[in-house]
């Protein structure tokens, strides 16, 4: 990708002072728009997928990674090691585990 596309992201987030909501991804340009909104609904991902889906190099990725981790809207993940790096956004599509529903739901049901 063009290095005009990585420097149109890095002022767009670096003139940012406050915290980055999910909220807040529509007013960024493309394709850091696209790839928030991909990664923020995955909820946990890899350096590696947010490049590919910047369409970046690894260390411009790493680069907007650590801008939104201080902004907020990405942490660092327990599961990252020496090879590969992982975050979690603040908020998913993933908000909350499914559990089954009582036996006796379609008692109270009629």
């Amino acid at each position: 990708m063009s290095e005009s596309l990585f420097q149109t992201a890095l002022k767009e987030l670096e003139a940012r002072e406050e915290d980055i909501r999910p909220s807040d991804v529509v007013l960024f340009s493309e394709p850091l728009r696209s790839a928030l909104n991909a990664v923020i609904r995955l909820g946990r991902f890899s350096l590696t997928e947010f490049a590919e889906k910047l369409e970046f190099t690894r260390d411009q990725a790493k680069r907007i990674a650590d801008i939104l981790v201080e902004r907020k809207l990405f942490t660092p993940s327990r599961f990252s090691n020496a090879d590969e790096t992982f975050y979690e956004s603040r908020l998913s599509a993933m908000t909350r585990p499914l559990s089954r529903p009582p036996s006796d739901i379609l008692k109270k049901i009629d």
